[in-house]
């Protein structure tokens, strides 16, 4: 009798988590979807090696950043020739994001943080934290301040 109280106990247990699961999953707002599909698309492009396709992601506006060690690069175009000059494809690997965490700061803005990891063929790894503050502009949602490391 004690068997089949334990058994149940761990299947209503199971369950319970499952739901909890599906629940946080269905939770997900649209504007979270929406920027999630965004870290997707921007790891595709990353991964084909197409920077310029990378950098379409970052806000067009001139008071989007990419904050470094030593400072920042301001402006779209800017942070295309960073990419272009610090990692040309051949350095690229393969990015995967994950570990992606939302907080609504206002409609036009979401904080975002979550983990890179990037890896190349001979076994290396680069991995990290970031967190970007996505604005969302003319209804599509786009990196407006990075900050990885």
């Amino acid at each position: 009798m004690k068997m089949k109280k334990a058994i149940w106990k761990t299947v209503l247990f199971c369950f319970v988590l499952m739901c909890m699961c599906t629940i946080n999953v269905l939770a997900q707002s649209a504007d979270e979807k929406a920027i999630a599909e965004v870290f997707r698309q921007g790891e595709a492009y990353w991964n084909k090696g197409d920077i310029e396709g990378y950098v379409s992601f970052y806000a067009p506006v001139d008071s989007c950043r990419m904050i470094l060690s030593k400072g920042a690069v301001y402006g779209k175009e800017n942070i295309l020739a960073f990419y272009k000059k610090y990692w040309p494809k051949e350095r690229m690997g393969n990015l995967v994001t994950d570990g992606l965490e939302y907080e609504k700061l206002s409609d036009k803005y979401y904080f975002v943080t979550g983990y890179f990891h990037v890896s190349y063929p001979d076994g290396k790894k680069i991995e990290g934290r970031f967190s970007v503050i996505m604005l969302k502009y003319n209804d599509k949602w786009y990196l407006y301040t990075d900050h990885s490391g």
